[in-house]
Parts: structure tokens; sequence; C-alpha cells
């Protein structure tokens, strides 16, 4: 069996506090025999959701930074970090999971490097985490291959998705990319934590079975389970 991820699950094994991160681990270790998939717009979209997410901390945190030029011991930096964080996740909750991986990344830098380095460390972070998304999935699951756009068949998956509104031009990307590559991959099955994509997939893949005559069997979709 053949399948392939959306940007969640990869952002859940990448970040170890993402609340994911066990089911997504999970999920490619029990799917250590079959072949995996993944969407050039799904690692696209994981790469630009951690430089966004990072980003966007490491700008509040920048406005900290002269504090800690001062010489402090490493509990006495952890101990301002942690007052830091807290007043962060006060103001972002929905940021929390990228907090956490913040947190866990400055205190591990801070052991083997002064605090005056820690503008270039942060600077560099979001890009270096980005760039090693694949590499972080080819520790767990060798990746067989990144799909991209077959141009061949588009205009007739295009037509499965008339009246069906996805959330995003990612989304409904990921769907084509999916459909059009379908023929040399199925049986596929596509894995997921977001319901609302997967719902709009689903009714989406029906119109392929009716109007292009798609198997059943060739492709189907899953919540991502606890």
């Amino acid at each position: 069996m053949n399948f392939s991820i959306d940007s969640n699950i990869i952002i859940g094994v990448a970040n170890t506090k993402d609340r994911l991160h066990e089911r997504s681990i999970r999920l490619m270790k029990d799917k250590q025999n079959d072949e995996l998939f993944i969407c050039s717009t799904v690692l696209k979209e994981s790469q630009k959701v951690f430089i966004n997410k990072l980003n966007q901390i490491i700008i509040d945190i920048i406005q900290f930074l002269p504090a800690f030029q001062k010489k402090m011991t490493l509990i006495e930096l952890q101990e301002q970090l942690i007052n830091i964080f807290i007043e962060l996740k006060i103001k972002k909750p929905e940021a929390s999971n990228f907090l956490d991986l913040l947190y866990s990344e400055i205190i591990t830098f801070l052991k083997d490097n002064n605090s005056e380095k820690l503008p270039s460390f942060l600077s560099q972070l979001s890009i270096e985490f980005a760039q090693s998304l694949f590499d972080k999935i080819e520790q767990i699951h060798s990746i067989n291959e990144i799909i991209v756009l077959n141009h061949d068949n588009l205009e007739d998956v295009k037509k499965s998705t008339t009246g069906v509104y996805f959330k995003d031009n990612n989304d409904e990307r990921i769907f084509q990319e999916l459909m059009t590559n379908i023929a040399k991959i199925n049986s596929l099955e596509f894995f997921s934590d977001d319901v609302e994509f997967i719902k709009k997939i689903e009714k989406s893949y029906l119109n392929c079975i009716e109007i292009l005559g798609y198997s059943k069997e060739a492709f189907s979709c899953h919540l991502l389970q606890d």
C-alpha cells in the first residue's frame, strides 16, 4: 500500500512539542512497510508554516534580547526565559507548540554558547528548521517520491472539484497533485488531521469516480487517529 501525508503531520513529526507529534510518529512507524509519497505543495506549505510561526515568535523575543547581554548563569537565563515565554503564551495561546519548541532550542543552545550569540542563532533558526523537514521525515520513514502536478490530465481533475470550495489554493493544489498522479501510485492512502479538508477531498474523489472513471479502491482518505 502507498500512503501520503498532509502538512499537519509533517509538522507533527518535526516539532517534538506539537500536539500531533506522538500520533504522527506512530503513523510513520506503523506504515514502515508502505511507500511514502509527499506532495510538493505539502512540503512547501510545511516549510512556510515553520518559517512564519517561528519568525513571528522570534520578533517578539527580540525585544527582550538586551537583557540577555548581562553576565548571567544558565539558571538565571533559564528563569528569565521561562517568564518571557509564559507571557508570550498568554498573548499567543495558539502558538504554544512553537513557543515550546523555540524555548527548548534556545535552552539547548545556551548550554554551550553565551547569550551574546543568541541573536545570530535566532536569525537562522526558522530557515534551518524549514530546510531540515525532509531529513526529519527521512529519519523515520524513507520518502519514495516528492510528487508534482501532472499537467497531462489536470483539466479532467479540475472538473471533479466543481462546486467544492477548498479552504485555500494550497488545499486544492494538494488534491490536484494527488489525483493527477493516482494512476501511477494507486492504491494510495492520504492522512490528515484536518477534518474539513478530508471531507472536501472525499467529495471531490467521488466526482473523480463518477466523471473520470477512477476506481474506488485507488484512493482513500483518513483522519489521523488518537
